[in-house]
């Protein structure tokens, strides 16, 4: 708007003050076929340009600004009668001031609020009558990073959509290693797996997890050459099986398999890092290096870190398990090496803070217990999600976006994976470097437990089952 009155002033000046084509001469030619030409001759003789440059501009920019100045004015009182229904106070009876209100785009708005001695936790705990105090959708309530005594609270007038179909967004696959994340309400986000590094996926049954898992697994394979993809599934393979088709991914069915591809992982970690520092180089290039990227992908983490098992054996795959989980979220992204886990028991015991430590990116949807949501968070925000299939929240660094994930169904995936066999399997693939060569874990015993054989090697393609 400022740029507007910019433009105009410049163009009133030269007009007023045009030695030819001035704005009188210029109204009695407007004005002359309705028979008001004398009113130019009568202003050009009479009225001082400086004088017509204030009638012309200045009384219409006091003008806008009074108008505009009642409309916040009002907007304001708005905001703060909705504020005032909250009954916020201090104990020395200060109530929050709604000091200005920013309209953005997609129908959203920003509310600043000077909060003297309230704490953000409390506007947060009042969402829902904050919504019906703003008749809108509320966003986000936070504190301003310039400003402790200054609360910004985000709402929208515009609804998450309740579905939101892979198909229908699967253009958005552009760049090699990244996945679909979801409908927020600034437009469609996709994550780079070579800036997030690792993920974590949590959340209750029924929420969308093994959705998103899925679907992001597919991303990552449709707009990636150079993959290799090792899954850990310990409900016997059933819920990944449909991967299992593929030759540039390794299927792990139980506790010692699991562990099994971990070493073999962590220590192709090892060999890339001495390959590193031999060439000088600060991280693994597929194209450059001829290495792959390598993903792990750990569904029901909790069942494979979990230490209470009654057998001394179980608790001893699960510590060796957490502690190489460990060393990969450590030191794996300089290696071109990722970590996905997925879990629907979200407490400390069971996915190791050191690990959530180095994840940096995390999609949680909602949780039964607000003590759930601050395990993967670090705030509530997942427990007072809606009850809605694929809703969730997707966290990166210290960003939270609420988000629509993309739904892909079993026959879809089916599809995909398909299309994929054209892609990897054969002698057309475009991996780089054979598939690890599996064996079975350290101080495991040789048994029948882990299947791997040369010719699953030469072929790209190794089995782990139990």
């Amino acid at each position: 708007m400022f740029l507007f009155w910019g433009i105009y002033l410049v163009w009133i000046a030269l007009v007023i003050f045009g030695p030819r084509w001035n704005l009188s001469i210029l109204l009695q030619f407007i004005g002359s076929p309705m028979g008001m030409g004398g009113f130019g001759a009568w202003m050009g003789a009479h009225v001082p340009r400086g004088l017509q440059l204030l009638v012309f501009f200045f009384l219409p920019l006091c003008g806008w600004l009074f108008g505009h100045g009642i409309r916040t004015w009002i907007t304001l009182k708005k905001y703060q009668r909705a504020l005032d229904h909250l009954g916020l106070k201090t104990p020395t009876g200060l109530s929050p001031k709604v000091v200005r209100a920013v309209e953005l785009e997609n129908k959203r708005r920003r509310i600043l609020v000077h909060a003297v001695g309230i704490d953000v936790a409390s506007f947060r705990d009042k969402k829902g009558a904050l919504e019906s105090s703003f008749n809108a959708i509320l966003q986000d309530v936070r504190v301003t990073p310039s400003n402790r005594q200054m609360i910004e609270i985000l709402v929208s007038d515009r609804e998450l959509p309740t579905l939101v179909r892979f198909d229908d967004r699967s253009e958005n696959l552009r760049n090699p290693y990244t996945f679909l994340v979801g409908e927020t309400m600034d437009g469609f986000v996709t994550a780079d797996l070579c800036e997030i590094h690792h993920m974590l996926v949590a959340g209750a049954t029924g929420g969308g997890k093994s959705v998103f898992f899925k679907q992001a697994l597919v991303g990552i394979l449709k707009t990636s050459k150079h993959i290799q993809l090792y899954l850990v599934d310990l409900k016997r393979g059933v819920e990944f099986k449909v991967f299992d088709a593929l030759d540039n991914v390794v299927l792990a069915k139980d506790e010692p398999a699991a562990l099994s591809v971990l070493q073999a992982v962590a220590v192709e970690m090892d060999r890339r890092f001495r390959f590193l520092e031999d060439k000088g180089f600060n991280e693994i290039s597929p194209e450059r290096d001829g290495l792959d990227r390598i993903v792990v992908a750990i569904d029901e983490a909790s069942e494979l870190f979990i230490l209470s098992n009654s057998s001394k054996e179980g608790k001893r795959l699960a510590q060796e398990a957490r502690e190489t989980a460990d060393k990969i979220a450590k030191l794996g992204r300089a290696a071109g090496i990722h970590l996905i886990l997925a879990t629907q028991k979200v407490v400390k015991e069971t996915i190791d803070t050191r690990v959530q430590t180095n994840i940096n990116a995390k999609m949680c949807f909602r949780v039964n217990t607000i003590a759930s949501s601050m395990t993967v968070l670090n705030n509530k925000k997942a427990a007072d999600l809606p009850k809605i299939n694929g809703r969730g929240i997707w966290s990166v660094g210290s960003t939270d976006l609420v988000v629509q994930v993309p739904y892909l169904d079993a026959e879809g995936i089916a599809e995909e994976v398909e299309s994929l066999t054209v892609k990897f399997n054969g002698d057309a693939s475009p991996l780089k470097q054979k598939m690890l060569e599996l064996t079975a874990p350290k101080n495991e015993q040789p048994n029948n437990l882990i299947v791997s054989s040369e010719e699953n090697v030469m072929s790209g393609k190794d089995e782990v089952e139990s």
